[in-house]
């Protein structure tokens, strides 16, 4: 193959029509079934970003078409699904990010593990904060964490409870501090709302 009108020199077009041989040889002995898992899912796709992303990596495309199966799922489902499969190395089957989608827009987040959660950004999430630092202020770890000496002191002196600290805790310190949580971005759903994937440290 020799390509017409080429600013390449003839040694370099050779090289360049290798690869494209290389290209459609691997395409022309792609099972069948393969290639309409494919399609199936990326006609499922309406944000045009996305689908560029899953037509940049054919294996990709396929091995996650092939954990959906024929689950019904939108787009937040399918960017979880792949963000999750991408950047950590939790082993999770799609009705796991089916059931936090589902969640995340009933409650505003949704846990996926003792430590981790997914949440909308900007939303309230003093509720969790609160039953998570029921947890922490039980381990003298956490309390030496949270409080020096002589706050502990001056809560003794005072007969703080633990509800009236959680309380002081969660008004005084925004909760992504306080929970010590590492936070990613994951994607944008359709509304251009961020999901937040957060590792919180306790």
């Amino acid at each position: 193959m020799i390509l017409a009108n080429s600013k390449f020199s003839e040694i370099i077009q050779g090289f360049i029509t290798n690869e494209i041989n290389a290209i459609l040889n691997k395409y022309n002995n792609i099972e069948l079934e393969k290639i309409q898992k494919v399609e199936a899912l990326i006609s499922k796709i309406n944000d045009a970003d996305f689908k560029q992303q899953l037509l940049q990596d054919f294996d990709m495309t396929f091995n996650l078409a092939t954990d959906i199966d024929d689950n019904y799922v939108d787009n937040n489902v399918i960017k979880m699904l792949l963000w999750i499969k991408n950047n950590t190395s939790l082993d999770i089957i799609v009705s796991k990010p089916i059931k936090i989608v589902d969640e995340v827009n009933e409650y505003g987040y949704a846990s996926i593990n003792d430590n981790t959660i997914i949440y909308k950004k900007n939303t309230d999430l003093r509720d969790f904060a609160k039953d998570k630092l029921e947890y922490m202020l039980e381990d003298e770890f956490y309390i030496d964490k949270l409080f020096t000496k002589e706050v502990l002191i001056e809560m003794w002196r005072d007969g703080t409870t633990r509800s009236d600290a959680i309380s002081e805790l969660i008004q005084g310190i925004e909760v992504e501090e306080l929970l010590d949580m590492d936070i990613q971005t994951m994607f944008e759903d359709d509304n251009n709302q961020e999901y937040i994937y957060a590792v919180l440290d306790c």
